[in-house]
């Protein structure tokens, strides 16, 4: 149904509802019949498929019929939730017309607390009569008004002049389109918004700090990993009962009764006792703890934290919070961690890497549910419940447990479809509710857990959250009576020990760190590290291997490098690598042949110097069975890295295989649109997919650049062509100089005499003159530096405004510089700060002098369309730059090929890039293949555009440029080509260069 045929139909409702109100407002007319004779056909006609005609899976039904859901006794779940992707965008509520919803603050209030601890911002109250819209951001107060938190009221008088704006927000078209996005971003900061995350985030922080304090106060002997380790437990401990208590498994209101004792902490002993004869779950194991059972913790603590865990004090339904909430706060949490200071007062900061991250930042949902479909949905596909006993699922850094909750859950709602098939051959797998709802019996939920799920995390804390959120999955639909009867009728405690499947350890260092370290290394510096045995802890392989590794550049963690060098490990490094290349290239060791492998992680990893190892070990150890690159679209919101998620199989193969190719081609793409298509898969404008052609034999020690197979042929013309390459020896990097000028860290270290910008190897004309400097030492160590001022594209200006003091590493050596008292003199003033290899004299790294010399071609390393300029004079340059250097072909000829638009198709498609960024270092330079036949127009065609770019920077007169400018495009235009014809590029594949 487009826009006209739906407006058609919601007039015709309105119309019907018009004719009949006063049969509709009676209250013999039920809220069943206003659903289906108006609400489910208002919001088909929005596009929504509210019967599920599409036969999609329960878990990505568009609408979700929730009528039936009966949460705590007392808390009903909204009647509808629309969903893009299975995730849930808004609820609606449905009333009869009978009730004035308005004026009705119980409606609303009941709406806005469910939504609001879901984390749903915004919800809809509906009888047709009334559309009322509430932002449910705004925490929820028993004593709010109807109006408290509302953003928009209309009647079914005003549907027809507010179609547009109606269909602009909720229809399904528009969500997908990101207006509903919008619309909630423009209603944020409302007052009194706070999303539930946060807020409980700051609810378990709070209860964190007073813990610290009192039990550091009131326990002196306790070290600081004894103190992280209680106050993590008793909040773990709280957090299970309570939500235990809100979902009628545990009597409601018993920690609030417990409140009310003199020793709380002492009373509570007995209810964590018996929990643990109930639960088993190792939260409330005493033989393992011996240490919070003696604490000694104040009332007040207690009675600040427990009685404020009810409503209407507390304003969370405990029994509606998700897992997924749970974890996304744990993960916030977790970033913390106390210390004691030298009088044992507690305090709670930071974690170093954490701090040095810029914060935590937690997996979108949709990114979960992507990785998890692509892996464990697809393993488990088809097979019977005795194969899916045999799967195992391992997350290695798993943090708060959200990969491995959604994978639990992925799997209990398949084979709940599956036995859901022949009920009566399964009645001891699932049963039925009176409500008619069928479920999976405990014992088979326990048994997938253990079966199923493993997890590793370096942080001790980590581990106990995924336990609980593991936990808190498998008792999601246990009540008091199932519960109990389990322990009369079989002696069975309600939840499994996970201390087999969820472990503390390093991932990446082993035992053998232990054999070079044991006796040199601190106790407390081996607890640090944690090594991790993986064949002892796991002594099988791995199916499934998925998450979010750690991102970790080696200058930003050099000690985590270090230990890894000293394990087995070590046979993966290199350096300018990353932390979780080490994490793939194990997690391909754990894995069964066949297994598969997925992770959210950064993109650059495919053209990066420095993972070559990495990609060395994908392409001979798996297939890429498909690579989503999100390109400029930030999955981490306020973090500027680019990201894609790979799809791995363990397979060996030396033979061409395909990939499935997706790319976000317009970052602006909305959340919604993009998790509706991670899903679907169906043909977007705003998402490129392609087939990719992978050869891992010729892709060995090379990059991975994934080519539609539709312009694989004009890549493989190019090198079928009488060409050459360009060798190590013709192409440099320009000068690393390391210190060029002084920054704002420099001056905190050297005082108030020293400016910003100071030159320190690199000079100003100015600053060279006040150095008054001898014949001697400008002629040998001052060298002409050449700037993005300087050089433009084919030609670089021959007058410099810099120059750079070059010092070679002889230079290291103090007594070399004597000779050259005055620059001696000068960079004496900067010793401090200068942290050059070959300090304190001595540039970074001058490379070789001859390519400095005389004629060469000058690149600019990162730029967004190639920039090659030609030189025939003594010219420097730093990093920015590459120099090429050759005798083989005519300079010029070259600088013109360079620049063509074949050379810059080739390097898009086949060379390095950050974002749509060009990134020309020498690995790509070295892979271009290059005409052998000289071309004289070409040459011609260069010295014109050098002396039309020196006459463009002379002229004022607009007219008079756009004059030089159009004969410049022309001239370039007759290079590109020539430049064609020369490697034998058809008209056809010419048309695919010039409008890709």
């Amino acid at each position: 149904m487009n826009k006209e045929e739906a407006k058609r139909e919601v007039s015709n409702l309105v119309r019907i509802f018009k004719e009949n109100i006063n049969q509709y407002k009676l209250s013999t007319y039920k809220e069943a019949q206003v659903r289906i004779e108006f609400i489910d056909k208002f919001f088909k006609a929005f596009g929504w498929d509210v019967d599920n005609t599409e036969g999609n899976s329960e878990q990505y039904k568009e609408v979700i019929n929730e009528d039936a859901i009966k949460i705590g006794g007392n808390t009903k779940a909204p009647d509808y939730a629309f969903r893009i992707g299975g995730q849930r965008v808004f609820f609606v509520e449905a009333k009869k017309p009978s009730v004035k919803l308005k004026d009705n603050p119980e409606s609303a209030y009941k709406l806005r607390r469910y939504a609001w601890n879901v984390g749903i911002p915004i919800s809809i109250l509906t009888d047709f009569e009334e559309f009322v819209v509430y932002d449910c951001r705004v925490k929820p107060n028993e004593k709010d008004s109807s109006s408290v938190a509302r953003i928009m009221i209309l009647t079914h008088q005003d549907y027809m002049d507010n179609f547009d704006k109606i269909w602009d927000i909720f229809s399904k078209e528009s969500v997908l389109k990101g207006s509903f996005e919008r619309f909630v971003e423009s209603n944020k900061g409302m007052k009194g918004t706070v999303e539930v995350d946060n807020e409980f985030l700051r609810q378990i922080e709070k209860w964190r700090d007073s813990l610290a304090k009192n039990i550091a106060l009131r326990n002196q002997n306790l070290s600081i990993s004894e103190l992280n380790f209680a106050v993590q437990k008793i909040i773990d401990r709280i957090l299970f009962l309570i939500i235990a208590e809100y979902k009628n498994i545990e009597q409601y209101g018993k920690l609030g009764e417990i409140a009310k004792k003199k020793d709380i902490y002492k009373n509570l002993m007995p209810y964590f006792i018996d929990s643990d004869n109930k639960y088993n779950s190792g939260i409330f194991d005493f033989e393992k703890d011996k240490l919070t059972i003696n604490l000694t913790i104040d009332n007040k603590i207690f009675k600040d934290i427990l009685e404020n865990l009810y409503y209407p004090k507390s304003p969370y339904d405990y029994s509606v919070l998700p897992i997924e909430i749970l974890g996304k706060v744990y993960e916030r949490f977790l970033g913390k961690t106390i210390r004691l200071t030298s009088s044992h007062q507690a305090k709670v900061e930071e974690k170093p890497e954490v701090r040095k991250a810029g914060g935590v930042y937690y997996t979108p949902e949709y990114i979960v549910d992507y990785i998890v479909e692509s892996t464990v949905g697809k393993l488990i596909k088809g097979k019977t419940p005795k194969q899916i006993e045999h799967i195992k699922i391992l997350d290695s850094a798993c943090g708060s447990g959200t990969f491995l909750v959604r994978s639990y859950t992925k799997v209990l709602d398949y084979l709940l479809e599956y036995y859901k098939q022949n009920t009566k051959k399964y009645k001891k797998e699932i049963y039925q509710t009176k409500k008619g709802n069928w479920f999976l019996t405990t014992e088979i939920r326990k048994n997938i857990l253990l079966n199923n799920i493993y997890g590793v995390d370096i942080d001790a804390q980590a581990v106990e959250v995924t336990k609980l959120s593991l936990l808190l999955k498998v008792l999601e639909n246990e009540t008091k009576e199932s519960v109990n009867q389990q322990l009369k009728l079989f002696k069975e405690r309600a939840l499994p020990s996970l201390d087999k499947n969820i472990k503390c350890g390093n991932s990446l260092v082993d035992s053998s760190y232990f054999a070079q370290k044991t006796l040199t290394s601190s106790s407390e510096e081996l607890r640090k590290i944690n090594p991790f045995d993986w064949n002892v802890a796991f002594p099988f392989k791995f199916d499934v291997v998925i998450g979010n590794p750690p991102y970790v550049k080696e200058y930003t963690n050099r000690e985590s490098f270090e230990i890894a060098k000293n394990t087995d490990i070590k046979k993966y490094y290199q350096g300018k690598m990353d932390l979780w290349y080490f994490f793939t290239c194990k997690a391909l060791d754990l894995m069964k042949e066949g297994g598969l492998h997925s992770y959210i992680a950064q993109n650059n990893w495919t053209t990066s110097a420095g993972a070559s190892i990495l990609r060395n070990k994908i392409l001979s150890d798996s297939k890429i069975l498909s690579f989503f690159d999100f390109h400029d679209y930030k999955v981490f919101k306020g973090v500027g890295i680019q990201t894609m998620v790979f799809v791995l199989e363990k397979k060996k193969t030396n033979k061409t295989y395909s990939v499935d190719y997706y790319k976000v081609i317009d970052k602006n793409v909305s959340k919604d649109e993009l998790t509706n298509y991670l899903i679907t898969k169906r043909d977007g404008d705003k998402i490129e997919k392609f087939k990719a052609n992978i050869n891992p034999v010729e892709l060995k020690d090379e990059t991975i650049t994934f080519v539609n197979t539709s312009i694989v042929d004009i890549f493989e013309r190019m090198k079928n062509a009488e060409v050459f390459y360009l060798t190590e020896k013709e192409i440099t990097n320009g000068l690393q100089v390391q210190q060029e000028y002084l920054n704002k860290n420099h001056l905190k270290i050297l005082g108030s005499e020293f400016k910003l910008g100071d030159g320190v190897f690199v000079l100003s004309d100015e600053e060279m003159n006040n150095l008054k400097l001898s014949e001697k030492e400008k002629k040998e160590l001052i060298k002409p530096l050449y700037t993005p001022n300087e050089i433009d594209r084919y030609k670089v200006n021959n007058k410099n405004n810099y120059w750079v003091i070059y010092t070679s590493s002889k230079f290291k050596n103090a007594s070399e510089i004597k000779p050259y008292p005055n620059i001696k003199k000068h960079l004496d003033r900067f010793r401090k700060i200068i942290t050059t290899d070959f300090k304190p004299y001595g540039i970074h790294r001058t490379r070789v002098e001859d390519f400095f010399k005389d004629e060469k071609i000058v690149s600019v390393r990162k730029t967004r369309y190639p920039s090659f300029s030609f030189v025939n004079f003594d010219s420097y340059v730093n990093q920015v730059y590459y120099v090429i250097k050759t005798n083989k072909i005519n300079m010029k000829f070259l600088t013109g090929l360079l620049n063509s638009k074949l050379i810059y198709f080739w390097l898009y498609h086949k060379g390095k890039k950050q974002g749509e960024q060009l990134q020309i270092d020498k690995a790509p330079l070295l892979r271009i293949p290059i005409i052998k036949k000289e071309n004289e127009q070409i040459i011609k065609n260069v010295d014109l555009l050098i002396e039309l770019d020196k006459k463009l920077k002379s002229i004022n007169l607009d007219y008079e440029r756009e004059i030089i400018k159009k004969q410049i495009d022309a001239l370039e235009k007759q290079i590109d080509n020539i430049v064609y014809d020369l490697y034998g590029i058809t008209d056809k594949e010419k048309e695919i260069i010039e409008f890709s």
